[in-house]
């Protein structure tokens, strides 16, 4: 998957810019454009993990998306618990897309678009959701996200750097490549390993580089 870096963030430095201003602690390697009006109620089929969303809304008691941008190859979303008519970002996400999506994916990418929830618009088609984990990240919280997430400046969020595929009928299909910022109250570190295992980025080092770079930027805010 070939990703464009947005960052003007030098590609052989990238990392050591992220440590800095992301503020990333600590990582794994060894051991996952109008705002949606909020579900109420999540029931995942038998068998199946928990999407985010349906996590998001167990915890908090509802669950809705917020597409802060979009283009053709990149998605920054809220994913957010509403209660008291106020909004509290659970997970920041930046999806980044292949250069070119299956055909297959159409009908379901027109979905995602309009600014619905990715998993449960592959569920809701019958795909299986597919994660590679990548690398999982400790940061700190640029102002952007502090602010959705209604914490301080600089508090230590857990990530989640991954690959996501669909598959159905025997086949899988390439999807995207993404990053999840959780809220502190949401999930932490350990939460992602138990959640989703082990995490390994080998072969995938150049894109995850770019990703992260990616990140960074749509998390500090255009």
């Amino acid at each position: 998957m070939h990703l464009r870096n947005r960052s003007a963030i030098p590609l052989q430095s990238a990392f050591a810019a992220i440590a800095l201003a992301f503020g990333a602690l600590q990582a794994d390697d060894c051991a996952s454009q109008a705002p949606v009006a909020p579900s109420t109620s999540a029931a995942p089929a038998a068998g199946r993990q928990l999407l985010n969303s349906e996590r998001i809304q167990q915890r908090f008691g509802s669950y809705g998306v917020e597409v802060l941008e979009a283009d053709p190859h990149e998605r920054v979303s809220n994913l957010y618990s509403e209660s008291g008519g106020l909004r509290t970002c659970r997970t920041f996400a930046v999806v980044v897309y292949p250069a070119t999506l299956d055909p297959a994916l159409a009908t379901e990418q027109a979905e995602i678009v309009r600014g619905a929830s990715i998993g449960a618009v592959f569920a809701a088609h019958g795909w299986q959701v597919v994660k590679t984990n990548l690398r999982y990240l400790e940061v700190e919280a640029p102002p952007r996200v502090a602010r959705l997430m209604r914490v301080a400046d600089g508090t230590k969020l857990a990530a989640h750097a991954y690959e996501l595929d669909v598959a159905k009928g025997g086949r899988l299909v390439e999807y995207a490549l993404l990053v999840e910022i959780h809220h502190p109250d949401y999930l932490q570190l350990d939460d992602l390993r138990a959640i989703y295992g082990p995490a390994r980025a080998s072969g995938r080092e150049r894109a995850l580089e770019d990703l992260l770079a990616t990140a960074l930027t749509a998390a500090r805010g255009r």
